[in-house]
């Protein structure tokens, strides 16, 4: 490594024009940088290796000070891509026989962090002195161990101290989710105070993927109406909480604020998100209040349970409503068009004929309400949006007189 190193330096010296780093120069300290990584790899056992494979970035980004080599960010980047390669061999850094049980203090916390650290540093140095694709490399790098440091902890902590290929819970799920979007707007405040292409990239892709395995997850696959899974036996603070409602406020925080800062499919997706979370929460509370801490679908469906649905679901149609006309927010509309339709059609063809006595004339009085609630305050918008339109023509007019 020293020779390989030295041999550059001399070669770099004899450029003409010196020191500008050309072929022969890269080839040599690639050469070292490939020497250097092998020896960490056979010199120490797993634990430190993968550590100082990740702190081995940090040199040649230094290096970058006093001598502006283009190679020396690929080698920064060569390092990363051993780390890489190391935890995809073996994600518990030191084998699953010595990790040890205990909590976040553990070979998982520098395996995974002191690499993100290190590229995090390295792409703060790369940015001050060679930039280019390195340091977007470097950054990604340093996202990507961020979020697989706190992940690789949770599941970790999750699951007695033990790294396998057990399914994963929806309590768990829940704090992925709640990890990527917080991700996502750590990545956007960032990129605000220091533009890059890979953080604003990063954190549309970090909402997406949280849009994703929400769809996916929460709702479909570890949904507690399909599989059944215990909700928890206090009232509130349960598993519908964390998997449904605290997701729902991270999501709904993040469109907010983002609308100005991202494309704005980008703000609707996550919108549309947050209110489709906000009304799973609210009809599985509901189920659970009925149910009890088990909510299953085939555990069946009572009258009053059946009453209350139509009346949370138009509610929260309101809600959404005067949430989207206050928020100018057309995803918000829509979504609480598509509600309300949805509680209109339930009522006529499911409540209908599931309902009887008070609590079918309660169903359809309490439609008929909301719907010339709805009629009367559109009307109210519509008369303001024409007298605003017509007072702004009466300025224009006064203004050219």
């Amino acid at each position: 490594m020293l020779v390989f190193a030295t041999g550059g330096e001399r070669i770099a010296r004899a450029e003409q024009p010196p020191l500008t780093g050309g072929p022969a120069v890269s080839f040599a300290l690639g050469g070292a940088g490939i020497a250097g990584l092998l020896m960490l790899h056979m010199a120490f056992g797993s634990g430190w290796t993968t550590v100082l494979l990740g702190a081995a970035a940090i040199p040649p980004t230094l290096a970058t000070r006093w001598r502006s080599y283009p190679v020396l960010g690929w080698i920064a980047v060569g390092a990363a891509v051993a780390v890489l390669g190391r935890v995809a061999f073996d994600p518990t850094i030191v084998g699953a026989a010595f990790l040890s049980r205990t909590p976040v203090f553990n070979w998982l916390l520098p395996g995974y962090g002191v690499p993100a650290l290190a590229f995090g540093f390295a792409a703060w140095q790369l940015a001050r002195t060679t930039s280019g694709r390195p340091h977007l490399v470097m950054e990604a790098a340093s996202a990507l161990f961020t979020l697989l440091t706190i992940a690789m902890l949770v599941r970790h902590a999750m699951h007695g101290g033990v790294i396998d290929t057990g399914a994963v819970t929806l309590a768990e799920q829940a704090i992925y989710t709640l990890i990527t979007l917080g991700a996502s707007a750590i990545l956007v405040a960032i990129d605000m105070r220091s533009p890059s292409s890979v953080l604003r990239y990063g954190s549309i892709a970090a909402g997406v993927v949280s849009a994703g395995l929400i769809a996916i997850q929460h709702f479909v696959v570890l949904n507690p109406l399909l599989t059944d899974e215990s909700t928890g036996t206090i009232p509130v603070f349960n598993l519908l909480f964390l998997a449904y409602l605290l997701p729902a406020v991270a999501a709904g925080a993040l469109a907010l604020y983002v609308r100005d800062k991202r494309p704005r499919w980008y703000a609707a997706m996550l919108a549309l998100i947050a209110a489709l979370l906000a009304f799973a929460y609210a009809t599985l509370s509901v189920r659970r209040l009925f149910k009890g801490e088990f909510i299953a679908l085939w555990s069946g469906l009572g009258q009053l349970e059946t009453y209350t649905y139509s009346a949370l679901w138009l509610a929260i149609g309101v809600a959404l409503l005067t949430a989207g006309v206050w928020l100018k927010s057309q995803v918000l509309r829509i979504a609480s068009a598509v509600l309300i339709a949805v509680a209109v059609v339930k009522v006529f063809l499911f409540d209908m004929s599931e309902l009887e006595g008070v609590l079918r004339a309660l169903s359809f009085i309490g439609l008929g309400a909301v719907l010339i609630g709805i009629g009367l305050f559109y009307q109210r918008l519509l008369t303001r949006a024409a007298r605003d339109k017509t007072e702004n023509l009466q300025e224009q007019v006064d203004s050219r007189e």
